[in-house]
């Protein structure tokens, strides 16, 4: 080919000759080529390689090659290399020489391209225009050009960037209470431009891509000065102040921050007991009552219900400006006490009366009262749980199955009470029927009331086994003789199986009754007893292991404890209702009954009973005086009546198989009696008269 052909590269032939023909300025098909290197696709990236060709204007000369057998490239010089562009240092400047040959140019054009952020220039004889832009400055062969300039191969082209710059904005705050020192950042930026690639061209211009780089907006000796000018000395962040004038970006940092001063305690009442109703947290694996879930708080006289907590002084903080901040004066809080309350030395409640505390606020002041009723509306559940209570309690539903309702004062209930147990301290009113349920009233002492009885009969039994026993044994002794071996023991176990069978249960009866039951000295006393006793008379083998001491000690023992239930006052513990069936009423006072009566029932009272309907099935004893509208049945069903020493017993009509008993004077009903009353005259015989 001829001298001045040119030496091209593409992916493929055909991309290598358009590149050829628009760098001679001709079409495709003007153009003479030979194929150095076909080129190859590779396989996925892998092996490619570009195809080469060698170009030049088709008609032109060839020339014969070179002394190293290579054909010239488009520079036309021969040995000679291409020339690298070159560049200044200045604001990144890009300088450039012509990349091509004189020789063979003819008056083929120039043309100028941008590759990699260089500046070529082809061969021609004529020459390219360069445009330098907005953005760029264009100095060729040392000296600046504002417009477009032509430039041939060979010239010397320097190009410059313009610089953009905005200035960065800062402000430093410190805020109304003196605690913050905050700085504002917004940074400045310098713009520049890089060199965007361009094709081979006739006409050049020069574009460029936008290069941002953002600066800080403060020195550190700017910011220490504002600083220093606005008098913020305490707790300065060095960290803060690095990263603030080294960071170029946006923000808002707390350069300094002062000590906020800590606040006073002000005197407060510490309520000890829950205001509100609560529910009692269980695990996963253990086991629960529900009817024991719900909590609610009630005092005892002598209860601490709150305590005063005095106030206590803050301490004072620091601005950061060095300023001393003081704190503010703690309030304080007088504890005042309400009703059923007492306060000491004014730091602490006490309640002078059962109930449940109540707190309120007025005016600086916390006031504590005992509200002595808990009232609930509705029925005693599993909902509800079971209602206990230092106070009285009312109701307005019924008490359900299995439910609990305990006071240690009076109890109201407005339904019925079914299958459940109510005890109160004081008395039990319950508007409608008690249906298989167990009544207390009066607390502990309707225990003695209900022992006493027990006890009485226990002491008599035991006295008249003891006496057969030492007969027996003295019998015994004069048929066998002085020294023969007697078993005391055989004997009265002999006695309790045959004569005395009572004695087992009573001591069963006495037991079962004091189950449970807590309280002072005199009740762990009875307690005890009723153990003692169960255990003596509870197996065959206890029984023959007694003898004659050993009963008359218990039958002493017995009879002082009837005599001490029996000197216990029985006022207060009173039980009313309407109507009771197979159902329990302990009460230390009296127990009356205003509807159809009781069935099957036993009523155990300190004072007297009064049933205005029947008595049917079950027992009574009073320790006053007992009336009744109709005792027993017409069926013959067993009912016992029994009152102490000088009361009376009335009975409107009473059926035969009746018992009543007066102190230890008893009496079999067997014919039909109306308006009967039973007392016991001057020489201590039952009197059945008419009244």
């Amino acid at each position: 080919m001829a001298a001045d052909c040119i030496r091209v590269e593409g992916k493929t032939v055909d991309e290598a000759i358009h590149r050829a023909a628009d760098l001679l300025n001709v079409l495709p098909e003007e153009l003479a080529v030979e194929i150095i290197d076909a080129g190859s696709k590779g396989f996925f990236g892998l092996g490619f390689r570009p195809a080469v060709i060698l170009a030049r204007p088709e008609g032109e000369g060839e020339t014969a090659p070179g002394q190293d057998g290579r054909l010239q490239e488009s520079n036309g010089e021969e040995g000679k290399a291409q020339p690298e562009p070159e560049t200044t240092g200045d604001n990144d400047a890009v300088t450039a020489r012509g990349d091509g040959g004189e020789g063979g140019a003819g008056d083929r054009p120039a043309v100028a391209w941008i590759e990699g952020g260089q500046i070529h220039i082809g061969a021609g004889n004529i020459p390219a225009t360069i445009i330098p832009g907005e953005h760029f400055e264009l100095y060729v062969n040392g000296m600046p050009v504002a417009n477009e300039v032509a430039v041939h191969n060979g010239d010397i082209i320097t190009v410059k960037s313009r610089e953009e710059r905005r200035e960065g904005e800062w402000k430093l705050t410190v805020t109304g209470d003196g605690l913050t020192a905050k700085l504002t950042v917004r940074p400045g930026w310098k713009r520049t431009w890089k060199l965007q690639d361009r094709l081979p061209s006739g006409r050049l211009e020069l574009r460029g891509v936008p290069v941002d780089i953002a600066l800080p907006a403060v020195s550190r000796e700017e910011l220490l000065a504002e600083l220093n000018r606005q008098q913020v000395v305490y707790n300065i962040d060095e960290e803060a102040v690095r990263q603030a004038c080294t960071e170029a970006r946006e923000m808002e940092i707390v350069i300094a921050r002062g000590l906020a001063p800590r606040p006073p305690e002000d005197g407060r009442v510490e309520f000890l007991f829950s205001t509100e109703m609560t529910r009692k947290e269980v695990g996963e694996e253990e086991q629960v009552d529900y009817r024991e879930m719900v909590i609610r708080a009630s005092a005892a006289v002598g209860d601490l219900v709150a305590v005063k907590i005095p106030p206590q002084p803050g301490k004072p903080g620091m601005t950061v400006t060095g300023k001393v901040i003081p704190p503010p004066e703690p309030r304080d809080v007088e504890l005042v006490a309400g009703k059923g309350t007492e306060v000491i030395d004014g730091r602490r409640c006490v309640a002078t009366a059962e109930g449940r505390p109540q707190l309120s606020r007025r005016k600086g002041k916390v006031i504590i009262d005992i509200l002595p009723v808990l009232t609930h509306r509705g029925d005693v559940d599993l909902a509800s749980g079971n209602l206990k209570f230092k106070g009285c309690i009312s109701v307005t539903g019924n008490v359900t199955e299995t439910m609990q309702v305990t006071a240690t004062r009076d109890v109201e209930i407005g339904g019925d009470v079914t299958q459940a147990t109510v005890q109160a301290g004081g008395t039990i009113n319950i508007h409608r029927n008690c249906i298989g349920s167990f009544l207390v009233a009066g607390g502990n002492k309707s225990i003695y009331q209900g022992a006493e009885p027990i006890l009485a009969d226990l002491a008599h039994q035991l006295s008249l086994l003891q006496a057969a026993a030492v007969q027996l044994e003295q019998s015994a002794r004069k048929q066998g003789g002085a020294n023969d071996y007697l078993n005391t023991g055989y004997l009265i176990g002999v006695l309790v199986e045959n004569k005395f069978k009572k004695l087992p249960a009573l001591a069963a009866r006495l037991e079962q009754l004091l189950r449970g039951t807590e309280g002072g000295e005199e009740e762990q006393n009875l307690i005890q007893l009723g153990r003692e006793l169960a255990r003596s008379f509870g197996s065959p083998s206890a029984i023959q292991s007694l003898n004659p001491a050993k009963l008359g000690q218990m039958a002493a023992a017995v009879e002082e404890m009837a005599a001490f239930c029996q000197e216990i006052s029985g006022e207060g513990g009173n039980i009313t209702l309407s109507y009771a069936l197979n159902s329990r009423l302990q009460a230390s006072g009296w127990v009356k009954i205003t509807g159809r009566g009781c069935f099957n029932c036993e009523i155990v009272a300190g004072g007297k009973v009064e049933i205005q309907g029947v008595f049917r099935g079950g027992s009574i004893y009073a320790g006053g005086d007992v009336y009744v509208q109709e005792t027993g049945s017409s069926g013959g069903a067993r009912t016992l009546v029994r009152v102490a020493e000088g009361r009376i017993i009335k009975s409107g009509k009473i059926w035969p198989n009746c018992t009543l008993q007066i102190g230890k004077r008893i009496r079999q009903v067997e014919n039909e009696e109306n308006r009967v009353m039973a007392y016991l005259d001057n020489e201590g015989d039952m009197i059945l008269g008419v009244f």
